[in-house]
């Protein structure tokens, strides 16, 4: 996460994706500015950039790392609750909780519940 301030005064907070190295543009998601307004995504003219800020660095939690974490606090939820949690598909949940699995760190029985959606 970074806080990306403009030369008009503008303040603009979001996850950093990419940066052009030969303009200085960087792409954002999850922004949002002073006013609290909201957007899924924008383009930062590097020229329009006074300075940028650093809020938060990079996480190095693995999806395994997170889920084994929501597991540990919830063994009870579903794939496609955790997927919704994490804003991923179950599909990357599943393989997740696969390796997981292999690693000896979640017992088979847990991976069948996990399966085993809730219907609702």
């Amino acid at each position: 996460m970074v806080e990306v301030h403009l030369l008009d005064g503008q303040i603009i907070r979001g996850k950093l994706i990419q940066v052009d190295e030969d303009t200085n543009n960087i792409f954002l998601e999850e922004c949002t500015d002073l006013e609290g307004r909201s957007s899924p995504a924008t383009i930062i003219m590097g020229s329009s950039i006074s300075h940028i800020n650093v809020v938060s660095p990079p996480s190095s939690e693995t999806l395994e790392d997170k889920i084994f974490r929501i597991l540990i606090n919830n063994s009870e939820l579903t794939i496609n609750e955790i997927a919704k949690m994490l804003n991923i598909k179950p599909s990357s949940v599943r393989s997740a909780i696969l390796r997981l699995k292999k690693k000896g760190l979640i017992p088979s029985s847990e991976c069948q519940k996990l399966n085993n959606e809730k219907s609702k």
